[in-house]
């Protein structure tokens, strides 16, 4: 079988953009040509690589086998690239990156060493926190965000799924009447999170005794045995002290977007982190949709 590398670099930009307009765009060509190229590969292959719908280009099994294996050679042939003396474009400059602080700590910061030997060049600066930091006035390059912009000249995109499940300690979790311990509640000016909102109309919400404004702060109320904590599946699992009493079927499930400026898009460095954004989010697509195994099992629902 003989790949050709232009052939996989555009297939790379169709699996992460799910789109074949937006990958040609992406790619600055013709979709019909990104077509003839994706058509190229799999001739190689012999196999399909997507399933082609109305909603866009959703990857096979065959399909996923290649990304993880194309997307080492990318890095690969990135990092080459980047070490060769003679390179005519060394990447490198400031890029901020708004997002939340646990997206930040606990899915993209453990990847990011591997992304800092291919630029060693970038320095990214993380500016988290709970409610939105404002993309206008460029208080940020790239954001990842819960919800799309209202107003702006931007591109957005969903790079990932975020579910929700409701967790207690140990302790509480054994007490056949934890329930009536209620979930832990957001400060008042946290009252228009979909957080806040979906908690309040589950069927464990009795009006918390207990109100906290970060979410770490839920997490430690939870390990204490304070109260139930809903939480992103990601943040709840990654505690070794939590188990999940309910969810993640049918409690709140959030789009993850990435934004960029217009007219950043072409620029680099914000590219290049933009991507790596992108595939640590695929590669932690089960942690963050509660499929991967919670670390201290899962308890019988409330």
């Amino acid at each position: 079988m003989n790949i050709h590398w232009d052939n996989l670099k555009y297939f790379i930009a169709t699996a992460r953009a799910g789109s074949l307009t937006v990958a040609a765009h992406d790619l600055h060509t013709s979709p019909a040509t990104l077509s003839r190229r994706l058509a190229a590969l799999e001739k190689d292959c012999g196999a399909a690589l997507f399933t082609r719908t109305h909603a866009g280009y959703g990857l096979t099994r065959d399909g996923e086998a290649l990304l993880a294996r194309g997307l080492s050679i990318e890095e690969a042939f990135l990092a080459l690239e980047q070490s060769l003396p003679g390179s005519k474009e060394e990447v490198s400059g400031q890029v901020l990156v708004a997002t939340s602080e646990n997206l930040a700590h606990l899915i993209l910061l453990p990847a990011l060493a591997h992304f800092r030997l291919a630029y060693p060049q970038i320095d990214i600066e993380f500016r988290t926190g709970v409610q939105q930091i404002a993309l206008h006035g460029r208080a940020a390059d790239i954001a990842l965000r819960l919800s799309l912009p209202t107003a702006g000249n931007f591109k957005a995109r969903v790079v990932g799924c975020q579910a929700h499940a409701l967790y207690a300690s140990q302790a509480l979790a054994n007490d056949p009447h934890h329930a009536e311990t209620g979930i832990v509640g957001w400060s008042d000016d946290f009252s228009d999170l979909p957080i806040t909102r979906a908690a309040t109309v589950h069927r464990c919400w009795r009006g918390p005794r207990l109100r906290l404004n970060t979410l770490q702060g839920h997490v430690a109320a939870a390990r204490a045995g304070l109260g139930l904590a809903y939480l992103p599946c990601f943040v709840g699992d990654s505690s070794g002290e939590l188990v999940r009493v309910d969810g993640p079927d049918g409690l709140l499930s959030q789009s993850i977007y990435l934004v960029l400026h217009n007219d950043m898009i072409e620029t680099r460095r914000v590219r290049v982190v933009a991507d790596f954004i992108i595939d640590t989010l695929r590669a932690a697509a089960p942690r963050l949709l509660g499929e991967a195994s919670p670390t201290s099992g899962l308890c019988e629902r409330v």
